[in-house]
């Protein structure tokens, strides 16, 4: 199906199209913040003076993203939706009011649904049966925890370079059941492969790392990823990744993964609304996927005397009242992404990354994050001078500078996440503001 078919008629008429790139210059970059913003607070808000460096492509990007008005280097934490995206959710929320069971408007909302499933994996490499739609990567890491019948002295293997999301979930395990959890070492240099190795057991039963590391930046090479997947599979051993910082920051395909689940959501990288996800599991190990969560919309059938069978795809994870609306958003945020085009996305992601690595180190400091290309993300993480405190840093460019980054576990480490709408610019003043702070 084209994006033409499959794209509702309103995202259409709005998507971001390359064809009306030169006709941006007559666009200020802040146009679209004044629509939100008026009086003491906005005047407050300091503007980039200049975006000169970047391509026509990225400023037409940046004129419907608003909070372009400030230095947005938190996209790792949340991102900022384009202005489309945020239109397709108010449009769809309005036609649901005006009847919510009728018949018409029902239909129309419910297709939100597969229509973002399909579109999910055609984007990432899987069948729409093998997508479920989630509200967030916690709740996707939540689905495979319990996919298991754990037993006391069963392994869970994690890495030392985690989010509490691929923690707290293992640890309510280790507390309840007994599981073990051991570590993989990722700090950036390490070899994956002989690290991963040096911790697998015979008890091992699941490993759940991710695939970009949101607190040194590291992305585990696609080779590395699938021969993993081979090895633990003749084990019958799981592989899931935690995809937060992966789709939209790092090329993505499940089957070139060979992984068995991965979690994601809409609100980083991708620019979809807050509260969206999705899940990928393999078809082939679906039915082996234990439930522990269901409800309505979970089956195929059921009836009154303890009888039931669940639907056969992914969607089973499913159920309960669903916020369509933001799927439906969701789904105009990975239509405005291919518009804008992935690649031109990605790439500009890792120019971005690798200028700003050049001059962090030429200003005579330290990257904490991964300089090959094959390993580098947009999470990019800087060491700070000495006698400099992440979380000091982070507050401070918050509250006095408009600038957003975030602290991470490394006492010196800050993370500044780069998406393609960021500029040179941006992270020159960025660096120049750090080190007068400091």
């Amino acid at each position: 199906m084209s994006n033409s078919e499959s794209t509702p008629p309103l995202v259409a008429r709005r998507r971001f199209l390359c064809s009306v790139v030169p006709v941006v210059a007559t666009v200020p970059v802040v146009t679209p913040f004044r629509v939100f913003a008026s009086g003491p607070l906005s005047e407050s808000i300091p503007r980039l003076a200049s975006t000169s460096n970047a391509p026509d492509w990225v400023q037409a990007a940046r004129s419907q993203i608003p909070a372009t008005h400030d230095k947005y280097f938190q996209t790792a934490g949340i991102a900022p939706s384009p202005i489309p995206v945020i239109d397709r959710v108010k449009e769809l929320l309005d036609l649901q009011n005006q009847g919510p069971v009728n018949p018409e408007v029902s239909a129309r909302i419910a297709a939100c649904e597969p229509e973002l499933r399909e579109h999910f994996g055609r984007m990432f490499g899987a069948d729409a049966n093998e997508i479920a739609l989630t509200h967030s990567t916690s709740e996707g890491i939540n689905i495979v925890s319990w996919s298991l019948d754990w037993k006391p002295g069963d392994e869970v293997i994690l890495s030392n370079q985690e989010h509490p999301a691929n923690t707290i979930p293992w640890y309510n395990l280790a507390r309840r059941f007994g599981v073990v959890v051991r570590r993989v070492d990722l700090t950036t240099g390490t070899d994956f492969l002989d690290e991963m190795q040096k911790v697998l057991t015979g008890r091992t039963r699941l490993v759940s790392i991710p695939h970009v590391s949101r607190n040194n930046g590291r992305r585990l090479r696609a080779s590395e990823i699938a021969i993993l997947a081979d090895r633990l599979r003749s084990q019958d051993i799981r592989l899931h990744l935690d995809g937060a910082q992966g789709p939209g920051c790092v090329p993505v395909n499940f089957r070139e993964l060979g992984c068995d689940y991965y979690s994601a959501c809409g609100h980083k990288w991708l620019l979809g609304p807050k509260g969206t996800g999705a899940l990928f599991c393999r078809r082939d190990i679906l039915d082996r996927t234990l439930l522990s969560w269901t409800g309505a919309h979970s089956h195929s059938s059921y009836d009154a005397d303890g009888n039931f069978e669940l639907l056969p795809e992914a969607r089973r994870f499913e159920f309960g009242t669903r916020a369509l609306a933001d799927f439906g958003g969701f789904d105009a945020a990975l239509s405005w992404c291919e518009d804008v085009g992935i690649e031109r996305i990605l790439d500009r992601v890792n120019e971005l990354v690798a200028y700003a690595e050049h001059e962090w180190v030429a200003r005579g400091h330290r990257v904490t994050s991964p300089t090959t290309n094959d390993e580098r993300s947009g999470v990019f993480v800087l060491e700070l001078p000495e006698s400099t405190e992440g979380w000091a840093m982070y507050e401070t460019l918050r509250v006095h500078e408009a600038t957003y980054t975030s602290p991470v576990d490394g006492p010196r480490d800050l993370r500044v996440a780069i998406h393609f709408f960021n500029t040179r610019e941006e992270i020159d003043a960025t660096f120049d503001t750090i080190e007068r702070l400091a």
